[in-house]
């Protein structure tokens, strides 16, 4: 069943990469940067670079921002337990190979993430001889985890994350998507609750652990200076700052309506805007100028007083966050033309109250476990986004409770990278002397 599957996937791969490539080209285009490294998409890679790779490193495969910072602090705890391991971590996305080109050394290689074509995938791992391959959270592409198969390599799904609309399409198709799973050798799992989801999917039980969700284990990164706010904004320091984050298309508008009416009440109130994909910068700034709103680009700097400040650059967005007395974190309101939200763990961690829009399920039962714990506020549509973000604003009591109690939460989760560490330790027959242990 598995190579009639592997053949339908390979047969279908062209055509469909035919159909899907002018709207994913003109996308990309406009996104910037998937030129970069272009052989590297291909699976070809020149002969210094094999060169500089060598044969034997772990490959690690992460999509975008997200997944990179997973991958690259999973590789720095590994490393710090064998320095002698060496790392080649591919991405997806030209942000995530830009994180990941500023962390190169002799021991981490970046690498664009090749596509899946059969006979290139295959010469590729044979070249680079991983001495294993694991993904981060979601991203398993087909052949290249035969090809390591075929090989005897090692493989992995790390992290792993299983929305509402892929477990529901997996189990649909479970025959055929089971298979490929139960070729992995380890699946590690964020919650508990996560394992009879894999369980329903035919997946092997022997392969699941729960090690906890290693995006707990995030801290600071010393290569984001601590931000002021800039002079030039004609902003005070002491002003309050509604800061919106990842949004995606529509969700910018809705947002800045539920600011327009809170300055009613808050005259100093200030809006920051950090859009998913900064290339929708000027659709953004149609909508907020319609709306009578002054705003600001990042990237131009601050030439005049504003209401709005549009964070239009890469890697700020962390620094920005101990500057915001609330924050929303996007791709989770009714409005939004995508839906499964984004990252509600990193502002938390930086001391702020968070709000989202009823669309967390990329994020379940984890987002569920934190609003019963007092530590999220989701907003079923603006009218009730706009009344909570205001009782926040007025209520500092409030703003620390949940603060406190996101951090309660998140101390109990501490551990998962190493615990990920363990467990690849004894996948590759390298345990140090502690065991490996559950959430």
């Amino acid at each position: 069943m598995k190579r009639i599957t592997l053949l339908l996937y390979n047969l279908l791969f062209v055509p469909v990469l035919l159909i899907l490539l002018p709207g994913y080209t003109f996308r990309n285009w406009r996104r910037g940067g998937y030129g970069t490294k272009l052989k590297q998409r291909f699976g070809i890679l020149d002969r210094e670079t094999l060169a500089r790779i060598g044969k034997g490193r772990i490959w690690l495969h992460t999509v975008s921002v997200g997944e990179v910072g997973i991958g690259l602090r999973f590789a720095k705890a590994y490393h710090e337990r064998h320095p002698g391991s060496r790392f080649l971590i591919s991405s997806t996305t030209p942000t995530g190979l830009k994180i990941l080109q500023q962390e190169a050394s002799d021991w981490l290689e970046p690498m664009a993430n090749p596509v899946d074509f059969p006979i290139l995938t295959s010469l590729l791992v044979t070249a680079l001889a991983p001495t294993a391959l694991l993904m981060v959270e979601a991203d398993i592409w087909p052949n290249r985890l035969a090809a390591c198969t075929a090989l005897g390599i090692p493989t992995a799904l790390l992290n792993a994350r299983l929305s509402s609309r892929s477990e529901s399409r997996f189990c649909r198709f479970k025959t055929i998507t089971s298979s490929f799973f139960n070729d992995l050798r380890l699946i590690t799992l964020s919650e508990v609750e996560d394992k009879a989801r894999w369980l329903s999917m035919g997946v092997r039980p022997e392969l699941l652990e729960v090690t906890g969700n290693m995006k707990f284990d995030q801290h600071s990164d010393p290569r984001i200076p601590n931000l002021s706010i800039p002079r030039e904004t004609g902003w005070n320091s002491e002003d309050p700052i509604l800061l919106a984050a990842s949004t995606h298309a529509r969700e910018e508008a809705e947002v800045a309506s539920v600011f327009l009416s809170l300055r009613a009440k808050n005259p100093t109130l200030r809006l920051v805007i950090a859009p998913r994909h900064v290339e929708r910068r000027k659709e953004i700034l149609g909508e907020l100028r319609g709306l009578g709103l002054s705003c600001s680009l990042r990237s131009e700097g601050f030439t005049a007083p504003s209401d709005v400040l549009l964070l239009d650059t890469t890697g700020e967005l962390s620094g920005w966050y101990p500057l915001a007395t609330v924050v929303f974190v996007g791709k989770s309101l009714p409005c939004s033309v995508n839906h499964g939200g984004q990252n509600m763990i990193e502002p938390m961690q930086a001391g702020c109250a968070v709000i989202t829009g009823p669309h967390t399920g990329n994020f379940e039962p984890l987002a569920t476990r934190l609003c019963d714990a007092g530590a999220l506020l989701r907003s079923d549509n603006a009218v009730t986004m706009g009344a909570q973000i205001g009782e926040l604003l007025s209520d500092e009591g409030l703003r620390e409770k949940m603060i406190l109690a996101a951090g309660s939460l998140l101390e109990t989760s501490l551990g998962a990278t190493i615990r990920n560490c363990q467990l690849v330790e004894s996948l590759l027959g390298r345990p140090l002397p502690e065991k490996p242990s559950s959430k």
